[in-house]
């Protein structure tokens, strides 16, 4: 049975290109509030990619207060943001506005995002929730917690586990929207979908949004939404609130995710997954050893292997002695985990597994 957004157990993971939302270290979605053209776009990509943000934003439909705002460059805009993303590096993320164009986006980019105004148009979410792509839903101005998780359940019905809440500010008795800091706490209580957090739209100027990013950080929320625009004073929407780029450098250097520290993350991530693909292919040596009735350790098979660590090592100029001994570390678990196979136990899933269980869609 599909799981409902209100069923608080493990905690869903989004996966949005090489992004995990809800296990990566605070992913930042940034961009420009609308398309404007294809200059524009790049000088936007380039900067939110040069400073760390996991996935690019840009909105190629628009939908503004007054029926005469930008409205967006449509079709030509989703060509800009797809071939800006594979420029950068980053996967894309664009908001849909009608049932119809659900298809067409979901072809150009790697998530999709529905429109706070847009968070009860029930049909749109069942067609975005059969896109196949992930769901980037936002809460109504006006909506209750209850109220936006009901409407992410319209997604999870159509089969699609993999949606993320944005909190992006609510109506209060101000000219303004403000920013519902407390719905982050409550919502990881009630759901275990991931939470994003868009201080932008609800700062009232760019000065605001680097207090409420951080206050988002403080109270748990798996990430951001930033509108970034190379220049925000000729922006065609929203130009006050969004940040310039080295503004945005700024927020990201206080937030601790940097180029070069995302970029560590990415290695030691891939580390681990390696190891623990090194570990499975233990197992099954370990089954056939046991099958032949040989003993778990091998002495000299696992000297030479440690001879070739330390030439390795050399060769990319490491210090042989450390790396010996962290091998010597990886090679104690591979006998552990062996071992414990022997006792009858399995103390590895498959990594297959593992992915679907980090997903959860159904219980």
């Amino acid at each position: 049975m599909q799981r409902k957004a209100t069923e608080p157990r493990s905690r869903t993971i989004v996966e949005v290109g090489d992004v995990r939302i809800g296990r990566d270290p605070f992913p930042v979605i940034a961009g420009p509030c609308a398309i404007e053209s294809e200059q524009q776009l790049m000088a936007a990509a380039e900067a939110v990619a040069g400073a760390g943000a996991s996935v690019l934003r840009g909105n190629a439909f628009k939908r503004g207060s007054s029926p005469y705002s930008f409205p967006g460059l449509g079709d030509d805009g989703l060509v800009m943001l797809e071939r800006a993303g594979k420029e950068v590096g980053l996967p894309t993320v664009t908001q849909v506005l009608e049932p119809r164009d659900v298809p067409a986006v979901a072809e150009r980019v790697d998530m999709i995002e529905i429109h706070s105004g847009s968070m009860q148009n029930f049909e749109l979410l069942r067609e975005a929730g059969r896109a196949g792509k992930p769901v980037l839903l936002r809460r109504g101005p006006s909506a209750t917690i209850d109220e936006w998780l009901w409407a992410a359940e319209y997604l999870l019905a159509e089969g699609n586990s993999q949606v993320v809440l944005v909190e992006r500010g609510i109506r209060t008795f101000g000219s303004g929207a403000m920013l519902d800091i407390s719905s982050v706490p409550t919502l990881r209580e009630m759901t275990h979908l991931p939470i994003l957090v868009d201080p932008s739209h609800a700062s009232g100027g760019a000065s605001r949004v680097p207090p409420l990013a951080l206050a988002a950080q403080g109270v748990g929320a798996d990430g951001l939404i930033v509108e970034v625009h190379p220049e925000p004073s000729r922006a065609k929407t929203e130009g006050p609130v969004q940040l310039d780029p080295e503004q945005f450098s700024q927020l990201m250097f206080r937030l601790g995710v940097n180029r070069m520290r995302s970029h560590i993350d990415l290695i030691d991530r891939e580390i681990v997954r390696l190891l623990a693909r090194r570990l499975e292919l233990s197992l099954e040596i370990g089954r056939e050893k046991a099958r032949r009735g040989l003993p778990v350790r091998a002495p000299e098979r696992e000297q030479e292997l440690l001879e070739v660590i330390r030439e390795e090592a050399v060769a990319q100029g490491l210090d042989p002695d450390h790396v010996s001994r962290l091998f010597e570390l990886v090679l104690e678990e591979s006998r552990r985990v062996q071992e414990e196979m022997r006792r009858g136990h399995e103390p590895l899933r498959s990594s297959r597994q593992a992915n679907q269980s980090d997903k959860g869609p159904s219980s």
